[in-house]
């Protein structure tokens, strides 16, 4: 059952892969044929640009005779022939039994004969060169990527006020070739002079000045300017960035940056249902700039029946360093499941820094004061006092590589999450062990596919070394089952179980215990229906086991679908997942997942 689910998952995602058919309109368009004399590669590239043409031109929707789609049709071939340099192509187009029949004839595809550039010779050194040079197909989009390799190089290389880059192609029928010119249109080369920010009012106007890198003296760039806009509004306290330049006096420009700031503070609720945890709640509180230079300040709160938080969290950033972000928390948190109960107050500080644009490194350190009290009433537990008091001290290490393009609704890209944690108990010293989980995901979207379907993948694994595992707290222990973890099973009631004797000395399971090591494996198929709704399949394995060393046998097995309805901000997804290996009396015979964004 489970290998046939595999298949079935991977061939629904695979099959769109494969096979990127056109989707028609309801408007039933008549089928076309299309014959290019003499080029099947032509032919296929006209085939397929026509198909996407349909798929996406909402002007053919108020055509309804063949010929008035034929007609309109044609002009688009030809000028796709034109874009690809046949300029001396003819297409003829005919209705035959309802078909549209088109026939090209290409002619021939015109050379470029001489290529010019019109540039000062002290801006020419260093240039690295055109994508396309003499000899080369006369292509409009490789002309117009000529025209940005040029602005491109001026813009990182000069000082001019303005970069103004064009292009005069002559065609040469007689010969099917072509003389390319492009011209630098004459600029000025400034520096900057004074720079000025405008309408700040909460952020203080030197954290915003930071983020410009521009300074008085430096080479005037366009491009500079277009990044130093961008990263004034990746700093989330500004909603609208303009730019002004001045005319150009004494070889200097002054510029001014006229900001407006967005609402600083944010409000949230949000409600969740899962049928193995039931309703749940939560509420936040958001501020984004409590002490003018970009800190964020968050109170949150999250309640169901199985597990309640409240957590307040300052976020620093560019802590002692311009790529340094400090992070400070203090959490309560009370859990009711069945094997513990446990309060919790945690105090955490963690300097995170950014090596590049996607890896990141972590360190800090964490508190934490517990009251844990383990359910095992009746099992063989020698020695073991189920009610525990802990002062667990941990110096938690991590290491993230993020290389998606949405962190809630991810259709591109991998993530790998390391984090280590030793722990010593400070009220009883012989308590000390190490956590470890390595996490890793991957998504993957055929975007130009019928329902642009992803591929998304989840593995993780962890261990605890250091103590055996009654010896650990509860709550510290792995756990497997659940909406993020094996999705159609009860929250954490996969792992480890122990002997119960009852009264009449019959023996018997326990709940779940928890465990030193877990695996889990993931794997989904998400479709996009329209812009609004999606689907999804999916299939979760996992387990949690009383030996450290993860591994990837005996796991216990989940599939279902789920609807999905995106919002601006994150997709809500309903699950309803099936387990594949069901216990009698143990698990049902199905769960729901109800929450906001996907499931990984």
């Amino acid at each position: 059952m489970r290998i046939f689910f595999v298949f079935l998952l991977v061939g629904f995602v695979l099959l769109p892969l494969q096979r990127a058919v056109a989707i028609p309109f309801f408007s039933k368009l008549p089928g076309f044929s299309l014959s290019v004399q003499g080029d099947p590669a032509l032919q296929d590239k006209l085939g397929k640009e026509l198909e996407e043409l349909r798929k996406t031109s909402s002007a053919l929707q108020s055509y309804e005779a063949p010929r008035d789609i034929a007609n309109y049709e044609r002009g688009n071939l030809e000028k796709l022939l034109r874009s690809d340099g046949y300029y001396d192509a003819s297409v003829r187009e005919s209705v035959v039994g309802g078909e549209i029949v088109y026939q090209v004839i290409p002619g021939p595809q015109y050379l470029i004969k001489s290529l010019d550039i019109d540039m000062p010779v002290d801006l020419r050194a260093g240039f690295p060169g055109l994508p396309i040079g003499v000899g080369d197909p006369l292509r409009a989009d490789e002309v117009l990527e000529g025209v940005q390799t040029i602005t491109k190089y001026l813009n990182n290389n000069a000082c001019l006020y303005n970069v103004d880059v064009t292009y005069q192609a002559t065609v040469i029928h007689q010969e099917a070739s072509a003389r390319l010119e492009y011209r630098v249109a004459p600029s000025p080369e400034v520096m900057v002079g004074e720079v000025q920010i405008l309408g700040a009012t909460s952020v203080e106007e030197d954290y915003l000045r930071d983020k410009l890198n521009i300074n008085p003296g430096d080479c005037f760039s366009r491009s500079k300017l277009d990044a130093a806009q961008l990263s004034l509004l990746r700093t989330n306290l500004v909603s609208n960035v303009v730019s002004q330049v001045s005319e150009p006096y004494g070889g200097l420009v002054d510029i001014t940056f006229i900001v407006q700031e967005r609402n600083h503070r944010t409000v949230t609720l949000g409600v969740g249902y899962t049928s193995d945890e039931g309703p749940g709640v939560s509420a936040s509180w958001e501020h984004r700039n409590i002490f003018h230079r970009g800190e964020k300040l968050e109170v949150s709160s999250k309640a169901n029946s199985v597990k309640q938080t409240l957590e307040s969290k300052l976020s620093i950033p560019r802590f002692l360093s311009d790529k340094q972000r400090f992070t400070g928390s203090v959490g309560l948190t009370g859990e009711d499941v069945d094997s513990y109960r446990s309060k919790a107050l945690t105090l955490k500080g963690l300097v995170s820094r950014k090596l590049s644009k996607r890896r990141t490194i972590s360190a800090g350190a964490e508190l934490k004061f517990s009251r844990v009290d383990e359910k095992v009433e009746g099992a063989v537990v020698e020695g073991e006092d189920p009610d525990e008091n802990y002062h667990l001290l941990a110096f938690p290490l991590g290491f993230k590589l993020n290389t998606t393009d949405k962190p809630l609704d991810a259709r591109r890209g991998a993530t790998t999450a390391l984090e280590v944690k030793p722990y010593l108990d400070l009220k009883n010293n012989s308590t000390s062990f190490v956590k470890t989980i390595l996490q890793m995901t991957a998504y993957k979207t055929a975007e130009s596919a019928p329902y642009e379907p992803t591929l998304a993948l989840r593995l993780k694994a962890g261990a605890i070394t250091g103590a055996p595992n009654l010896k650990l707290p509860a709550d510290e222990r792995f756990y497997a089952g659940g909406g993020g973890s094996v999705r159609g099973y009860g929250y954490q009631e996969l792992g480890p179980r122990l002997v119960e004797i009852d009264e009449d000395g019959q023996e018997s399971l326990s709940d779940a215990i928890g465990g030193r090591g877990i695996s889990e494996i993931s794997i989904e198929g998400r479709f996009r229906f329209s812009d609004t709704w999606g689907g999804v399949l999916f299939l979760d394995g996992g387990n949690a086991y009383e030996n450290p060393r993860p591994n990837f046998s005996n796991l216990f097995w989940g599939a279902g679908f789920g609807v999905r309805y995106n919002t601006s901000f994150a997709p809500i997804r309903f699950d309803l997942a099936f387990p594949l290996d069901r216990r009698d009396g143990v698990d049902d015979r199905y769960q729901v997942y109800i929450s906001l964004g996907q499931a990984f």
